[in-house]
């Protein structure tokens, strides 16, 4: 359905600890899901555009997911799906680690612009599918 808890996510930024963890074949998995109203929810699912809090090669970032692998039952109209889980890294303060996205990033997020921190990582997006 979408990257819950204990799922493992790709680094598709050019940030030093994405291309470690890339490298090194250690993948970021999320430990947590921010979402509103999911509180009831034993397990929340992410989808695109949702903020997550991943453990990486020791340490507990935020990111966005930019790229969701969805199963074949649960695909929807007009949402592109990748291959793999696609994540990229936050600091503190929301800003994106890297400053390059080095995977195709989905259109259907444009929708997303409102949120400031969001816009932040489309602009680092060269390529759209």
């Amino acid at each position: 359905m979408g990257i819950h808890r204990r799922t493992r996510c790709m680094v598709v930024d050019n940030s030093t600890l994405g291309k470690e963890a890339n490298a090194s074949g250690k993948l970021a998995y999320c430990i947590h899901v921010y979402k509103q109203g999911m509180r009831s929810r034993h397990l929340p699912h992410a989808t695109l555009g949702d903020k997550i809090l991943v453990a990486i090669r020791g340490e507990m970032r935020k990111a966005f997911v930019v790229g969701a692998n969805t199963h074949v039952h649960y695909r929807k109209h007009g949402v592109p799906v990748t291959d793999s889980n696609n994540i990229v890294l936050l600091d503190e303060e929301g800003n994106p680690l890297g400053n390059r996205i080095t995977a195709p990033v989905p259109l259907k997020l444009m929708d997303k612009r409102s949120n400031v921190q969001f816009s932040k990582v489309l602009a680092l997006a060269n390529k759209y599918i």
